[in-house]
């Protein structure tokens, strides 16, 4: 019996590992196929019709390039407060009647992060692919696809820290610290309120999504500037529309309105137009590139979360701390306004010869979400770049 069990594994097994061989070479071929055919569709895209004497692919279809990058990031976070009048006694609001008028207070976090990092990147014709990883606090990664066509374009890019620091303000804090005091201005409540951020408490994480279409495709490349993936031999701009998505997700380890892992996620969909130039003054060896692309805010929406540790909590004070918590979620749930976000691009690129090209990039983002409670997050992304790249 034992054999016959022995016989029986030993056929199965080798039926199973001339299944996987031949399933290998069927999925090779076919991974050959699908190569071939892909490189073909990008081929396509990258010929795609513009004029020469203005707008020239570059010999070789393949690139390796890496640079060093300085980033600098700011996020403020505004939430109002959650009213909890019922938290004071009747003679502290008898002795302060400033504690009746909290819901002129808001919590406002003001964070930023400064880093230098690392970029390694591979390009084949208009595709592009870019990871980023920091020198300097080793903490924050970043990673980014392109797809830069004549006529169309997209990005994807997604970028985490955990490094950002500033401050915070907590207006029940400042009264806390105040209530023996008579005098409770508002300025005193803010200053007392405030308090240091800890870079090691926070988790940001931001992914956005970007789609643009030039008009004047034939004689502008969006790309030349940015990528080196068309060199621009005649200087030329155009109009350029975009549309971002934007989701960002902010989470807090400290205390910051109510209970611990405060999350605050916010995703926008917008639309905007704006103009590119690209000069040149000696037929595409040296190119300078400048863009700028205001856009509206047409679908967005922001959520909240946190959680409670009842344990630690009275049975008296439960309901009025689950009482904050749904106001809050329904101050950050509340009907969104229309807000403006800002793009802005200069770069200068230099085609050394058809091998080498060296590159400095610049850009500026903003980004801005409100609604009608005055609930509302700002974030502002500037980075700088100085790049090398080898065409093969």
């Amino acid at each position: 019996m034992k054999s016959t069990i022995v016989r029986t594994w030993l056929c199965l097994s080798a039926l199973f590992l001339s299944s996987l061989a031949g399933t290998a070479q069927t999925n090779n071929t076919a991974v050959k196929k699908n190569v071939t055919k892909a490189k073909s569709i990008v081929e396509r895209i990258a010929r795609s019709k513009f004029d020469s004497t203005y707008v020239a692919l570059p010999r070789y279809q393949w690139m390796v390039f890496a640079s060093g990058n300085g980033n600098y990031s700011k996020y403020h976070l505004r939430v109002p407060m959650p009213d909890m009048i019922d938290m004071w006694e009747a003679e502290d609001i008898a002795a302060h009647p400033t504690l009746g008028d909290m819901d002129v207070y808001t919590h406002d976090m003001d964070l930023h992060s400064g880093t230098q990092s690392v970029s390694l990147g591979i390009a084949y014709r208009t595709l592009r692919l870019k990871y980023s990883f920091n020198v300097s606090k080793g903490n924050d990664r970043q990673i980014s696809f392109e797809s830069l066509g004549s006529r169309f374009g997209f990005m994807f890019d997604y970028r985490q820290t955990k490094k950002m620091k500033g401050d915070m303000y907590d207006a029940n804090e400042g009264f806390n610290a105040l209530l023996d005091n008579i005098d409770l201005s508002s300025a005193d409540v803010i200053k007392a309120g405030t308090s240091p951020v800890d870079q090691n408490r926070n988790d940001y994480t931001l992914l956005h999504l970007q789609g643009h279409y030039v008009f004047n495709y034939k004689h502008f490349s969006y790309s030349a500037g940015r990528s080196g993936s068309r060199i621009q031999k005649k200087s030329a701009g155009s109009p350029i529309a975009l549309i971002d998505f934007y989701q960002s997700r902010a989470k807090f380890k400290s205390d910051f309105i109510i209970g611990e892992n405060e999350r605050y996620k916010t995703w926008k969909l917008s639309l905007g137009a704006g103009y590119g130039y690209n000069f040149t003054p000696n037929a595409g060896k040296l190119l300078i590139h400048a863009s700028a692309i205001p856009s509206i805010n047409l679908f967005r929406h922001s959520s909240y979360r946190t959680e409670l540790d009842f344990d630690q909590i009275s049975e008296t004070d439960k309901e009025t701390y689950q009482g904050m918590v749904d106001q809050v979620k329904d101050v950050v749930d509340a009907t969104p306004k229309i807000t403006l976000n800002f793009t802005a691009r200069l770069s200068v690129l230099w085609n050394i010869n058809t091998h080498y090209v060296l590159g400095a990039y610049g850009s500026y983002q903003h980004s801005n979400f409100a609604n009608k409670k005055d609930y509302s997050i700002r974030e502002n992304f500037f980075s700088g770049s100085l790049w090398v790249g080898y065409r093969f």
